[in-house]
């Protein structure tokens, strides 16, 4: 009975995990449109500075395939994930 009450939970988890790594996939996109309305700009010494389209496009990239490797990870482990108690 205890077991079952633990392996819901983790199934519950794991459920959630993979829900929150797709959800941050997703808000990725817009933040696609946005890098692609950026201008490169010149500011001048002492300005504040936004970092430049094509550097923002490699963190984008980074941060999708670093999602990526984590979801596939998780799946990669998936049965280990659902039959074990989760702690923080």
């Amino acid at each position: 009975m205890v077991v079952q009450v633990l392996n819901d939970l983790a199934i519950k988890k794991y459920a959630e995990f993979v829900g929150a790594i797709n959800f941050a996939t997703e808000q990725l996109a817009p933040l696609e449109a946005l890098i692609n309305r950026m201008k490169p700009g010149n500011a001048l010494p002492g300005d504040w500075r936004v970092p430049k389209p094509d550097d923002l496009r490699k963190e984008l990239a980074k941060a999708r395939k670093d999602l990526e490797d984590l979801k596939a990870h998780a799946v990669k482990y998936e049965i280990e994930l659902k039959s074990r108690e989760w702690r923080v």
